[in-house]
């Protein structure tokens, strides 16, 4: 339902050497390295299952270096203008600050044009300091915390883009 649409925000990603992006396909996680996580609430299959959902409502990608998957963007639509984006690196992404926050600029970006938004969120873990300062980074402000969000009961930013 939403592939022409990711192709479409694929056209617009920026050129990164070595990288390049495809809609996401459940096969990526297969080699990613990013779905383990140190949740006490979710397996690695888990995480898979929720990107795999997540990805079939509203355009998501996968980015490469090489062969190797290593980011994977997302955007769910909730409704006419409103979305949450989500994101998941690998160890490997974190080697290309600079190419994955013009890939995470560009994916909003375009995210936001193609479906005419006038909201674009996210939840952050508010513990996690560099997920936290990267959003601010991309233009997200905080809007409140919500106490035991998350499934290990840690409270979460609620962040918009502005």
């Amino acid at each position: 339902m939403y592939l022409s649409k990711t192709i479409e925000v694929i056209k617009n990603m920026p050129e990164v050497k070595g990288a390049y992006f495809l809609p996401f396909h459940i096969d990526h996680t297969k080699n990613f390295k990013g779905a383990e996580n140190d949740s006490k609430s979710f397996s690695f299959e888990d995480r898979v299952r929720h990107m795999d959902i997540q990805s079939k409502c509203g355009p998501s990608i996968t980015a490469f270096v090489g062969n190797t998957p290593v980011a994977i963007f997302g955007c769910v639509i909730m409704w006419h203008g409103v979305a949450e984006a989500w994101s998941i690196f690998s160890e490997k992404a974190r080697r290309y600050p600079i190419a994955m926050t013009k890939s995470a600029i560009s994916f909003f970006d375009t995210c936001e044009i193609s479906f005419s938004l006038h909201r674009l969120q996210i939840t952050v873990n508010s513990n996690d300091k560099r997920a936290l300062s990267w959003a601010k980074y991309l233009k997200f402000e905080s809007e409140g915390l919500m106490k035991e969000w998350s499934a290990d009961k840690d409270d979460t930013f609620i962040m918009r883009r502005v």
